[in-house]
């Protein structure tokens, strides 16, 4: 037992757990030393936590946080001056976004896109022309046509296509995801890919460190290595007190020779796939595009992996292109497709700006899955003022949480959007994990993007929107018949007790740290 609790203890992930908690120690112990010795350190840290509150005040960017650091200040003004200072340091981020801004202007001349498929997908679909036009010229993420989309509602029947794509590859396979968990999920993949890398496949595999953390592994990267698969960890982790430590790759990429590409709420993990129970029955969902779309995911995947890159050229880009994909689809009845991505390091907020602009376009009806809502001003005021204005939006989370301080938040938002007429239900037979919104019927996103702050802030995140696409209906279909396995939330749920009302309203203060 004691042999079993010390190796346990020096492994890399408890070594620099430890680490950071020491670095929280001293920093308190010197400071503690500091203002109760000398008057001049107390008054140089008042001036200092005066400035950050300033500062705090004139930076451009969300209100909300903006509220958080300056209460954190006020209520702590030494501890939460010194957070401020450490987390909000910037060096590795602004390094980062040059890189990329570097890798967009790369990408640039192999997008594939073609300006008379904008034009006619905004005719085909004018009210999301704005949407199209904002994606394709301001952000980068051209329309696709000649793509065939499929839907899967469930894990069970998204990872066994995975798995048939992945065998059937010729080129290559790109493999992106936040988390990787030992277990069948990934013994099965990793099967296909150390064979497909024995016949010559190109297999490239990156995942999040901190999402797969304490999930697999520690030694996976050089096993990958070692069979011929090129591994890279996005942001490792070092304890070190770093504001980088929370931009994490929340992206979830699988594309095959460039030709299909799968992405949705699933990591790899056998709970995705109900393997294991870890809260009950979960339920996520995914797509598959086969023909020109797949090419832009397969861009996505390439933008975080050639931060990794030591030299960029052209030549990298070029030789990685599908086959010439001419008349894919017999007919235009499939629709549009328009993968994009979010950043935290830059200033545009895409992934936000995206349901926005769906929620402000809808005639109808929003539907929306997401396992947290956790919403800024922006996102609230959108989702009030179509309720209000006789849109029907239903929305749908989980009841059983996998985070409670997070699943308590959420439904902090409950009562006003309940109050606008807004239909909220919790998914009563476990976890809802899945990231999607249907717009009138017509229009939807699927990928990777939560209702909250750190996927619309923080996070490396991507999407699809689908513009009057067949599998629409089958989205359709798939919310409806979630709805009935759902618990509607009424006024009657929602008449809480004052200390219960408190503490909901204290935790959204701290919301945009969650």
């Amino acid at each position: 037992m004691i042999k079993k609790w010390t190796m346990i203890l020096f492994k890399r992930r408890v070594l620099l757990a430890l680490l950071i908690l020491i670095q929280f120690a001293i920093i308190g112990l010197i400071v503690n030393q500091s203002i109760a010795t000398s008057l001049v350190w107390e008054t140089i840290f008042t001036l200092l936590s005066i400035g950050v509150a300033l500062h705090v005040v004139w930076k451009k960017g969300k209100e909300a946080y903006k509220i958080t650091w300056i209460l954190q200040v006020l209520i702590f003004p030494i501890y939460g001056t010194l957070f401020y200072i450490i987390f909000n340091r910037q060096t590795q981020t602004k390094k980062l976004q040059r890189k990329l801004e570097t890798i967009y202007a790369l990408h640039r001349s192999y997008l594939l896109d073609d300006f008379t498929v904008l034009e006619e997908a905004k005719n085909a679909h004018p009210e999301q022309g704005r949407l199209m036009h904002y994606l394709t010229h301001t952000a980068g993420f051209p329309v696709y046509d000649q793509t065939d989309v499929t839907y899967y509602a469930i894990g069970e029947t998204y990872f066994e296509a995975m798995l048939d794509e992945m065998r059937r590859a010729k080129r290559y396979i790109f493999f992106e995801f936040f988390i990787v968990a030992d277990g069948t999920m990934w013994d099965q993949m990793l099967e296909v890919m150390e064979r497909k890398a024995k016949e010559g496949v190109e297999v490239r595999v990156m995942y999040d460190d901190i999402g797969s953390f304490t999930k697999l592994d520690p030694n996976t990267k050089q096993r990958l290595i070692d069979k011929g698969i090129d591994c890279r960890i996005y942001n490792p982790f070092h304890p070190v007190l770093t504001s980088s430590q929370n931009n994490r790759d929340h992206r979830k990429v699988l594309s095959i020779d460039g030709v299909t590409a799968f992405t949705g709420g699933m990591n790899i993990s056998d709970e995705y796939i109900n393997e294991i129970n870890r809260f009950g029955h979960w339920k996520d969902n995914g797509i598959k595009m086969s023909g020109k779309g797949a090419w832009g995911l397969t861009l996505i995947f390439l933008q975080l992996w050639q931060t990794m890159d030591d030299h960029l050229s052209d030549e990298a880009i070029r030789r990685l292109l599908p086959p010439v994909i001419e008349n894919y689809l017999e007919n235009s009845a499939a629709g549009y497709v328009q993968p994009f991505s979010d950043s935290p390091t830059d200033t545009e907020n895409i992934g936000e700006n995206v349901l926005i602009k769906l929620i402000y376009a809808a005639k109808e009806s929003i539907d929306i899955y997401t396992p947290y809502l956790i919403l800024d001003e922006n996102l609230e005021t959108a989702l009030i003022l179509a309720a209000e204005s006789g849109v029907k939006i239903r929305i749908v989370t989980p009841k059983q949480w996998d985070k409670y301080l997070v699943h308590v938040t959420t439904r902090s938002y409950y009562n006003e959007l309940v109050d606008a007429g807004v239909q909220i239900y919790e998914y009563t037979k476990g976890f809802m994990h899945a990231k999607t919104v249907l717009a009138d019927g017509e229009v939807a996103v699927v990928g990777t993007i939560n209702f909250d702050y750190r996927s619309l802030y923080l996070h490396f995140e991507n999407g699809v929107l689908l513009y009057g696409n067949r599998v629409l209906k089958e989205i359709e279909t798939d919310i409806n018949e979630t709805i009935k396995m759902s618990e509607e939330m009424t006024e009657e749920d929602l008449s809480y007790s004052l200390p219960v009302r408190l503490v909901k309203s204290l935790l959204r203060l701290f919301a945009p740290l969650m």
